[in-house]
């Protein structure tokens, strides 16, 4: 079985936590019988498509990163994640990953859309801090935008998360008002945080913000009751929910013999049926298989999305 890897193994340090989860793809070496790659071109035809996509997930690749990068952008991904925490993230191999791709396939950056995390010291391995531990808040994450426009070799970001709410609101706000001045100066064009399944936590921040959060990514499991609450929110305000840890969470439900029936009748695998029914339900999931055939299947999966089937009444 390869790893899936997500945004997301809980490391919690005093009141901050950022989870950064293994998924483990439990997929047979079996693949997809078409897979056409050429009709996803770019993440701006997704957007405009306003068809469901998969995102890459980049963490705990470490020194693999470059070329997993470089394999699923030739796959056909075209939405990529990651984070400036050197701990469970390589960033710079996220770059070189997908400029190599980009050369390759002929492709711009605006053709791929990036998606980066500010990680606060409580987060961040002591011996790899991508930024001065010992300046102001509002300066660190200025410094860790810094890092990541190089490491990511671009001078703007699609997307940048908050990777865990703050161990105060109020630190969490100065963070985001930083974040709002990145959007503000062009470097950033939306702005969301993770692992924040507080229902009451979020909505203050949206209410408190004068740009909006347009993400939401967060671990998809039963313990948070699947973020019932959050995903209507999410829906209602036009936020995208992106879903980790989807498979490893739920792998005794995609065992059953009900589910292996039904992946089979609509010629998925129970690992892509998931995938499947996460983004028939407006959903984002983080997508960190090593595997390239469970790459190809999960593009093809998009491609019929893209082509309008539906696969599931909604």
């Amino acid at each position: 079985h390869s790893v899936d890897t997500r945004s997301g193994s809980a490391i919690i340090r005093g009141t901050d936590s950022v989870t950064t989860s293994h998924s483990v793809d439990t997929r047979s070496d079996t693949t997809t019988s078409s897979m056409r790659v050429g009709g996803i071109l770019s993440a701006q035809s997704i957007l405009s498509s306003g068809r469901p996509y998969l995102i890459y997930g980049t963490a705990w690749k470490e020194d693999q990163t470059s070329q997993l990068v470089t394999e699923a952008v030739k796959s056909g991904f075209r939405f990529i994640d990651t984070a400036c925490q050197p701990l469970h993230y390589q960033e710079n191999l996220v770059g070189e990953g997908w400029t190599k791709a980009a050369a390759e396939l002929g492709l711009k950056r605006e053709d791929l859309s990036l998606q980066t995390k500010f990680t606060s010291l409580n987060g961040q391995d002591p011996e790899q801090i991508p930024y001065d531990k010992a300046a102001p808040l509002k300066e660190q994450v200025e410094q860790s935008l810094v890092k990541s426009l190089e490491n990511l070799q671009t001078d703007y970001l699609d997307s940048l998360l908050l990777h865990s709410p703050m161990s105060s609101f109020d630190d969490t706000m100065t963070v985001w008002r930083t974040f709002e001045s990145f959007v503000d100066d062009g470097k950033v064009r939306r702005l969301g945080i993770s692992n924040c399944d507080d229902y009451k936590m979020f909505t203050k921040l949206y209410d408190q913000a004068r740009i909006k959060p347009s993400v939401l990514q967060n671990r998809f499991y039963e313990a948070s009751g699947f973020d019932v609450g959050l995903r209507q929110f999410c829906k209602k305000n036009d936020i995208t929910y992106q879903s980790f840890w989807t498979l490893t969470a739920n792998m005794k439900a995609l065992a059953t013999p009900e589910i292996k029936m039904l992946a089979k009748e609509k010629k998925l695998s129970p690992q892509t049926l998931m995938y499947a029914f996460m983004l028939s339900q407006g959903h984002t999931p983080l997508d960190g298989t090593t595997d390239s055939k469970h790459m190809a299947e999960d593009v093809a999966l998009m491609q019929r999305f893209l082509d309008g089937e539906e696969l599931f009444n909604t």
